[in-house]
């Protein structure tokens, strides 16, 4: 059938290197596509990098707003935009326009901080299902409960409604105590407001009362929140071990990497707790405005299911030490941010005794 030996090792050489291809084609086409570009906002959710715009994933843009309102959310995103270059994750593409997961230079995802400030809101159809699903909804949540951006609006209006009604609630007892006064019952009145002073004084005591209660609450709330991000430092501080040893054996020339024998996992995050924070962020007004930004930005890096990362045997060692490096390098960012918010913790007087 073959005239010789040669020609039938030809074929066979073909038929692999075509089998190798195919299979590195749909390998590579599997992977995230991550790109880099320098851009500048034209609105809260929306980049421009040359003719190309950029949308961010997972948010919508507020629509209605005063003008006001649009000059805030496009300060608030050039301000993330110092340097003005971001690194995306494609998630699809149309024409000129594209939609993508960006985070800036200092690794903040931008549509996250936009939700976190009021500047845009969830779009639920895209990130249900998603990893990111859970930190999208309590970000919008948060600037819900600090009246921040958008919220801030629905704020006013209600404090404009409630104004209104204590003005018309003022005016029926004025109304009533002129009556009272124009009938000669001025025995009445005068035990009537024995009465009302009685019960302001009561009502006094019992409000100073709830106070005293709520601010003990809160102040154990910061003490928990400050022993789980303790407790979460540890478990960062134990992660950075272990994937320490794993770079040094990577980067050891002396002997195979482990992963090529039989594979590795790697977990790109930490896995670190946020109870105590998500089932009190009613709470988080007792910390001040800067130390609660810091709070909700330091979980809103930590994720309820951490990621993980196949290390295959072929993989190439270049590619592995990347993702490892990359993991550690992230873990040490939030371990220095853990130990920033231990240090004001015990500043504003709210550390626990836990060590």
């Amino acid at each position: 059938m073959f005239k010789n030996k040669s020609h039938f090792s030809l074929l066979l050489l073909l038929v692999f290197l075509g089998g190798f291809s195919y299979a590195f084609a749909q390998n590579n086409a599997s992977k995230p596509r991550f790109f880099e570009a320098s851009v500048r906002p034209s609105d809260a959710v929306t980049l421009k990098a040359g003719r190309t715009t950029i949308r961010l994933w997972g948010v919508e843009a507020i629509d209605g707003m005063p003008a006001k309102f649009n000059l805030n959310a496009l300060a608030e995103i050039e301000g993330m935009l110092e340097p003005n270059k971001v690194r995306c994750q494609l998630k699809s593409k149309q024409d000129n326009i594209v939609v993508a997961q960006c985070t800036n230079g200092a690794q903040i995802d931008l549509g996250l901080h936009m939700l976190q400030q009021g500047y845009a809101t969830v779009n639920r159809d895209v990130i249900y299902d998603t990893p990111f699903e859970q930190s999208y909804l309590n970000a919008e949540k948060d600037a819900r409960l600090q009246n921040l951006g958008v919220w801030e609006q629905d704020a006013d209006e209600n404090e404009d409604g409630s104004a209104t009604r204590l003005y018309i609630v003022l005016g029926g007892i004025a109304l009533t105590i002129i009556l009272g006064i124009f009938t000669g019952l001025a025995y009445f009145i005068m035990r009537g407001f024995k009465s009302v002073k009685d019960a302001q004084n009561q009502n006094t005591d019992m409000i100073a009362r709830e106070r005293e209660l709520r601010e003990k609450e809160r102040q154990i709330f910061a003490q928990m929140l400050d022993s789980e991000i303790k407790a979460n430092k540890s478990k960062i501080e134990a992660y950075l071990i272990v994937y320490d040893e794993m770079l040094r054996d990577l980067k050891d020339t002396e002997k195979p990497p482990k992963y090529t024998i039989a594979g590795d996992i790697v977990q790109a995050q930490p896995s670190l707790e946020r109870s105590v924070f998500d089932h009190n962020t009613d709470k988080l007004d007792i910390l001040g405005d800067s130390l609660s930004s810091d709070v909700i930005h330091f979980y809103a890096r930590i994720k309820n299911k951490p990621d993980y990362i196949n290390l295959e045997p072929e993989m190439a060692l270049d590619d592995a030490i990347e993702i490892v490096q990359k993991a550690y390098d992230n873990a040490v960012r939030i371990d220095k941010i853990s130990d920033r918010l231990i240090d004001l913790f015990s500043q504003g007087g709210h550390s626990s005794k836990d060590v």
